[in-house]
């Protein structure tokens, strides 16, 4: 047997299993030794990191946007609603409520009154009230044109020289143009 041993221990024989011990015993050393630092930035692909490994504290804040999250992955616990813009829940602290009230005109004629929001607010609710509901009838009620008001219309019944008055309330909200934003999104009436 240990000449068997020796025919196999040849200089080349010898110098082949050396090679190959530090081989293995050098990939085992540099996976045990390697950390982030000597990872190159922006070397490793998405697909190389083990899913659900990167803990939130590890990432760097405001650097992911909306194109990086999955589309409906978000519930309202995720979100901080202080850091809502637009017409939001985070808008809502900042309510305004307009109020117009006007007369009617008399003898069956329809009158409209506009209660306009103060300036950079839009309104997003609104409605109106008679003074009589037996002398006259709203007519229609909804936002203005360019959403910067509430209006209503009534039809007056009253021929005797009675009137009525109309309450028109616009619910108004400061709303702010979105960061990066070229063009705002106007509001168009549907007909």
């Amino acid at each position: 047997m240990i000449v068997r041993i020796r025919k196999l221990l040849s200089f080349s024989n010898v110098i082949a299993c050396l090679a190959l011990f530090v081989a293995l015993g050098g990939t085992v050393y540099a996976a045990g030794k390697i950390n982030g630092k000597q990872i190159k930035r922006s070397s490793l692909p998405g697909n190389r990191i083990k899913p659900k490994t990167i803990q939130p504290n590890r990432l760097k804040p405001q650097s992911l946007t909306g194109r990086q999250v999955k589309a409906d992955s978000l519930t309202g616990a995720q979100i901080n609603e202080k850091t809502l813009t637009g017409v939001s829940a985070a808008a809502l602290a900042d309510v305004q409520y307009q109020a117009t009230t006007a007369t009617l005109p008399g003898e069956g004629r329809l009158g409209s009154v506009t209660a306009n929001c103060p300036p950079d607010t839009y309104v997003i609710g609104g409605g109106a009230t008679l003074s009589n509901d037996n002398q006259a009838s709203v007519n229609s009620s909804g936002p203005s044109p360019l959403r910067t008001g509430w209006t209503a219309t009534a039809y007056s019944y009253s021929w005797f020289g009675s009137s009525s008055t109309i309450t028109v309330t616009a619910i108004c909200v400061l709303v702010e143009k979105p960061r990066g934003a070229v063009n705002s999104v106007q509001y168009q009436p549907a007909g």
